[in-house]
């Protein structure tokens, strides 16, 4: 009998899926990007109420993070701080930053220099690194409040490992100016 096996090795070849190939700058897959872009996009159709969603949200969490706003400090009633002007506009102005962002998330280059521009901007305001650790929570919270059941685990993790390149660069940055000040 015959053998039909042939003594040639089979060359398997595996196809990488190119959404699957994380960017050298972000390290985001661009399936992840789409996961944050989508799940944003939720959440930007409402940017003056989550904007200030989002402040109310990080005041509860961190108390003291209001003492950074001085027109809002000292305001303990909920419902005027909601509609405070100035944490409208706050808000407002934190909603189309985040937003563009989102949109420059496949530019890593132009995505790191907004980040840096963001953290430096922010040591005026003696904003720390902990009050950008604080937000990512809240942030979280927003996204999951706003896309309900299609805010997957998927999704979620993405906006964990986006949130953590974007928050090294922007801590990293805000700490840089405050070294600079110290000189």
């Amino acid at each position: 009998m015959e053998s039909t096996e042939s003594n040639t090795p089979v060359k398997e070849t595996t196809e990488i899926n190119p959404d699957d190939i994380p960017d050298e700058v972000t390290i985001l897959t661009p399936k992840e990007v789409k996961a944050i872009s989508e799940s944003w996009k939720v959440v930007y159709a409402k940017k003056k109420e989550n904007g200030v969603a989002l402040f109310i949200r990080l005041f509860q969490s961190v108390p003291g993070s209001k003492s950074l706003f001085k027109n809002l400090d000292g305001i303990d009633d909920e419902e005027k701080l909601r509609n405070h002007p100035r944490l409208k506009a706050h808000g407002f102005r934190v909603m189309s930053s985040v937003n563009s962002l989102i949109e420059s998330l496949e530019e890593g280059e132009l995505l790191v220099q907004l980040l840096k521009d963001l953290g430096s901007s922010h040591s005026k305001n003696k904003v720390t690194s902990s009050h950008f650790d604080a937000l990512g929570p809240v942030i979280i919270w927003l996204l999951q409040k706003e896309n309900g059941d299609s805010f997957t685990p998927a999704v979620k993790n993405a906006w964990l490992k986006g949130w953590g390149v974007m928050k090294s660069v922007i801590v990293g940055s805000l700490e840089e100016a405050y070294a600079k000040m110290k000189t």
